[in-house]
């Protein structure tokens, strides 16, 4: 079992609240999803605003993707607020939600290739995405509703997640959330809140994930103590912590073990008797400003631990040993178009082999562009302002009318205008 000093724990804490007040414009990972798919562990976050999608390797965890949702509308990007990853048949998928929308991605190699997006027409903002009970899942503060595999919304449960939408979990039976201190049970088959639970936090809490097991044992942690309880509120074991906020509790259902974060670290309980086995302070584990918050526990030979540090992202193994980890991004501009897109050409037909003038606008800044011209493509680049200007030899076509399109690579815009060849 780890041990330090109190003088090494004190210097700890101090140096991390001094380099958390000194930390520069860089996002925050804070929660996420985990899934071992063929034998390799995945890992999914949207605190940044992008989808981003990781991929341990070895003793590094890569980012395979990072994307963002385009209105095209306006041209701009929008933000991602959560992801869920879930296998189905033999193919892995990546859902996530943008405000009114849900979208679906296929994990290809490294890239994510959208499958479908659906944008309610209920002005209902989706917060967060996730699976129960095998179902898939959206969570807005209206409500939660559950969805088929052809993306239908096949039944909805009006559960008041006003405050913490990240705090609704649930089974086949129940739905949980933890709103103004307390643990609320909400029966599914009722739908009525059939138990609350009190719970100790100093202040209004804040993200908390609990785990209910095959038993329907509920799992969570406050800002003193993680807890054990059955379902008519009876406290059945806990273990005191050291006093710090407390965030998740998770297990991969393969151990006797339970796993809590707390910022400063995480402890590993036996299940039954809720006593610790081992504990890890991920403070400095991965580079500063380390602060546990978000925590998932998969089964990949044995459990690993995937922990949301606040300045990085930290997997560990069943004796919280760091494997592996990644250190967030400097955040990133907003990236967007500063008109509608626009091309003129100097002259609307012209013979093979002469040229013509093109010009046009309405891309990203310093973009790069491809042009089609009756399947001959050119490479182009915007300049600062999302503009760009081009004189095209005309290929050698059959006389008759072929589209000019033009297409961002990073944006995905795309705007075409006839031309008539002689």
């Amino acid at each position: 079992m780890k041990k330090f000093t109190i003088f090494s724990v004190i210097l700890g804490v101090i140096s991390l609240l001094f380099a958390s007040y000194s930390q520069g414009e860089t996002k925050s990972y804070y929660s996420g999803d985990a899934l071992v798919y063929q034998s390799e562990l995945y890992v999914v976050t949207a605190n940044t605003g992008s989808l981003e999608l990781f991929r341990l390797q070895g003793k590094e965890l890569k980012r395979l993707a990072k994307i963002k949702p385009l209105d095209p509308k306006f041209g701009r990007y929008g933000n991602f607020y959560d992801a869920h990853l879930r296998q189905e048949g033999t193919k892995l998928f990546v859902y996530t939600v943008s405000d009114f929308s849900l979208y679906k991605y296929e994990v290809s190699g490294a890239n994510l290739n959208l499958v479908t997006s659906l944008r309610n027409s209920y002005w209902e903002w989706y917060n967060r995405v996730d699976e129960i009970d095998g179902q898939l899942v959206t969570i807005s503060e209206k409500s939660l509703k559950v969805w088929n595999d052809n993306l239908q919304v096949i039944n909805e449960y009006s559960f008041s997640n006003s405050q913490v939408p990240y705090n609704v979990r649930g089974n086949n039976r129940f739905l949980f959330n933890i709103q103004n201190g307390r643990l609320y049970v909400y029966d599914r088959e009722s739908r009525i809140v059939v138990k609350e639970i009190p719970l100790n936090f100093r202040v209004n809490p804040s993200a908390h994930k609990i785990y209910i097991d095959a038993n329907n044992d509920v799992y969570v942690v406050d800002d003193y103590y993680a807890k054990k309880f059955n379902l008519d509120g009876k406290l059945l074991s806990s273990f005191k912590h050291l006093d710090y906020e407390g965030f998740d509790i998770s297990a991969s259902g393969f151990s006797q073990f339970v796993y809590f974060s707390n910022g400063i670290g995480v402890v590993k309980l036996d299940k039954d008797t809720m006593k610790a086995s081992d504990w890890a302070w991920t403070g400095g584990i991965a580079g500063p400003r380390g602060w546990a918050m978000g925590l998932e526990s998969v089964n990949l030979q044995g459990d690993k631990l995937v922990v949301f540090n606040n300045a990085n992202i930290l997997i560990l193994d069943d004796k919280l040993n760091k494997i592996a980890s990644l250190v967030a991004e400097e955040q990133e501009e907003n990236i967007y178009a500063s008109e509608n897109l626009f091309l003129n050409l100097d002259k609307n037909s012209a013979a093979a082999n002469s040229q013509v003038m093109i010009n046009g606008g309405g891309f990203f800044p310093n973009e790069d562009l491809s042009l089609d011209f009756g399947g001959t493509v050119f490479n182009l680049k915007a300049d600062k302002r999302g503009r760009f200007q081009e004189i095209l030899g005309v290929p050698y076509l059959e006389a008759g009318a072929y589209d000019i399109k033009i297409t961002g690579s990073a944006s995905q815009l795309t705007y075409s205008i006839s031309f008539k060849v002689e």
